[in-house]
């Protein structure tokens, strides 16, 4: 089986109807081993690597990764504020073959990714927040919002230092209303076309913004709509953006 990576506090991703919400969250599932006591986890994950070939086309490669993912992280708590730190590291492998007798360009690299999130309550209300930065955040940030590198013009790994985070306030109304504020980004320092051809085409920042309202008409029911807003834009200054409205009906049982 698979559950949440051990990088995601889950408890910290705000209460919006998005099945993934923020652009700047973690939000990843795999295999794994993990081993906890206390607020402690360790734990080593299933290694994937996802690059930007110097074609600009996307590819992942799950044969060749020669070492697991080992992640770290602590939970906490001080007074109303529950939090967590963790930490990542990662090998990126990858193997190119022509035809099954040939073998291709390889190489691998090493790199590290960083979050702190938490969930601070206040009275029936609630502040949730998530910051994350490092050189291979790759898929494990959004729904690989951004690759876990790039293969230069001489076949090398080359990493890119990315961010994200968010924030979103919950507020009750009543016992049967409550409401979500949500606002999050994403960004990646990408190379410039000198190292790699197609950097313009690479994707630079992420937007995105939520509101919602729910209505418990009964106490295993909830009724709700969401607004949503988001924004993208290229290395290379295109950019474009969408907002989507949606309504949700679940009975928690």
């Amino acid at each position: 089986g698979q559950t949440w990576s051990t990088f995601f506090n889950v408890g910290a991703l705000p209460d919006v109807l998005d099945f993934v919400g923020p652009a700047g969250t973690i939000f990843n599932r795999q295999p794994m081993v993990r081993w906890s006591m206390g607020g402690l986890q360790l734990a080593v994950e299933n290694p994937t690597t996802r690059l930007t070939n110097n074609d600009g086309v996307s590819t992942s490669y799950e044969d060749g990764n020669d070492n697991p993912d080992l992640v770290a992280r602590y939970n906490g708590n001080f007074g109303s504020l529950a939090w967590s730190a963790a930490a990542i590291g990662r090998q990126l492998n990858y193997e190119q073959r022509p035809t099954n007798a040939i073998e291709g360009d390889s190489d691998d690299q090493f790199g590290y990714g960083l979050s702190f999130a938490g969930k601070w309550m206040l009275g029936k209300d609630d502040i949730r927040f998530m910051a994350n930065y490092g050189d291979m955040l790759g898929r494990y940030m959004g729904l690989n919002t951004f690759n876990d590198g790039y293969i230069d013009d001489s076949g090398s790994i080359d990493t890119v230092d990315q961010w994200g985070g968010f924030i979103a306030y919950r507020h009750f109304w009543s016992d049967r209303w409550r409401c979500t504020f949500s606002i999050s980004a994403s960004g990646a320092d990408n190379p410039s076309t000198s190292k790699f051809a197609n950097a313009n085409s690479l994707a630079k920042e992420y937007q995105s913004a939520h509101v919602n309202l729910n209505w418990l008409p009964a106490p295993k029911l909830s009724i709700g709509g969401e607004l949503m807003w988001a924004s993208k834009e290229l290395e290379d200054g295109r950019d474009g953006d969408m907002s989507r409205v949606q309504f949700a009906v679940k009975y928690a049982f």
